[in-house]
């Protein structure tokens, strides 16, 4: 998940309420919280301009927590978070890169015609995650190929479905100012009144070293990566070309979380926090998915898997996390970490650009 770090790390452990109450001492993972709501949009109820994160989980973060749990449809005091309450908020967090991408479709001049099938594969990809969201996904055959970021007779079909449930014409491909309208007023009703004032800055801008990676074979999320890392992407590309299969991105670079004036300390120096790396499935065949569980299996694979497995293993430039003393078959990174300093200057030049609009 494309999350902050220490409110993840906690949920992993389970048993988050022991962490997450009215009164906690655990300041790091209460101000992870309270950074997370803000970049969900709720800034009004923490009372940011007063207190920004101070990690005191009093009245305001209680209350901060209702109202996130309220436009989500979930009943909870706020007094304390449980975890299916801290997934849900993860989720949302998660979600958000994809949900900026429809809010510049948004922000644009639409009296230029916008057509889906025209946009980019990030675009598509975000307009069928939203369309899944709102209960679209089997119209766009999701549990098979999930948000795949080409546009097809499932896509065009889903559209339609969704634009003439909200009483709006549509042919599943102009991107109407109605339909545009339409798609914001449903990510407003998950996200606080502030949610997409950090819009702008994650997005890709002129000196930004944040890029969307899209290759040929790259499937699922927008890829959000450094620069510097997409000539390792390429090669990803290419040997899932030879290969034969899809790379599917679940998550890439991930943000850490937002706090006036300085960036934050992660809890690790994972290289998705410098923008280099990606996790991902394997799609190859007729749709056929190789997830963690099957990935976990490597050399005993399919042919295609194992032999892109294999070109990733081989090149001196990559890592594959199945060879991770604690194995993560789904990663893929250049091992910048390797180098504290590198992965330092990377890691605040991404987090600058994101957090701060400030390119080095």
């Amino acid at each position: 998940m494309e999350c902050s770090n220490y409110l993840e790390t906690a949920l992993n452990k389970g048993e988050i309420h022991k962490h997450l109450y009215q009164g906690s001492k655990d300041k790091i993972v209460v101000t992870d919280l309270q950074r997370t709501l803000f970049e969900l949009g709720f800034r009004q109820e923490l009372k940011w301009n007063n207190y920004e994160a101070d990690g005191d989980y009093g009245p305001a973060t209680a209350a901060t927590v209702r109202a996130f749990a309220k436009k989500n449809r979930y009943t909870t005091d706020g007094i304390s978070v449980s975890n299916d309450l801290a997934k849900l908020i993860l989720q949302r967090h998660d979600f958000l890169p994809d949900m900026y991408l429809l809010w510049s479709i948004y922000k644009s001049d639409l009296r230029t015609r916008y057509y889906v099938s025209k946009g980019t594969s990030t675009s598509i990809t975000a307009i069928q995650l939203l369309l899944n969201e709102m209960g679209y996904g089997n119209l766009l055959n999701f549990p098979k190929y999930g948000a795949d970021g080409l546009y097809g007779k499932s896509t065009r079909n889903a559209t339609i479905a969704y634009a003439n449930d909200n009483s709006l014409p549509s042919d599943g491909d102009l991107l109407s100012r109605p339909f545009v309208d339409l798609m914001i007023r449903d990510i407003n009703a998950f996200y606080g009144e502030n949610w997409s004032d950090l819009a702008k800055n994650n997005l890709p801008q002129s000196k930004s070293p944040l890029i969307f990676f899209e290759g040929s074979r790259f499937r699922g999320k927008a890829c959000r990566t450094d620069i510097l890392f997409a000539p390792m992407l390429e090669k990803v590309n290419d040997y899932a070309e030879r290969s034969q299969v899809y790379v599917y991105v679940t998550s890439s670079f991930r943000t850490s979380t937002n706090v006036a004036g300085a960036i934050v300390k992660p809890a690790s120096r994972s290289n998705h926090m410098a923008g280099h790396a990606i996790d991902m499935n394997v799609i190859y065949g007729n749709g056929q998915l190789a997830n963690s569980k099957v990935l976990n299996h490597y050399p005993a694979v399919d042919e295609p898997v194992r032999q892109f497995i294999s070109y990733i293993i081989n090149d001196p430039q990559l890592r594959w996390g199945g060879q991770f003393r604690i194995k993560d078959s789904v990663h893929i990174d250049d091992n910048l970490n390797s180098d504290r300093n590198a992965w330092d200057q990377r890691y605040l030049a991404m987090q600058r650009a994101v957090q701060f609009g400030v390119y080095a």
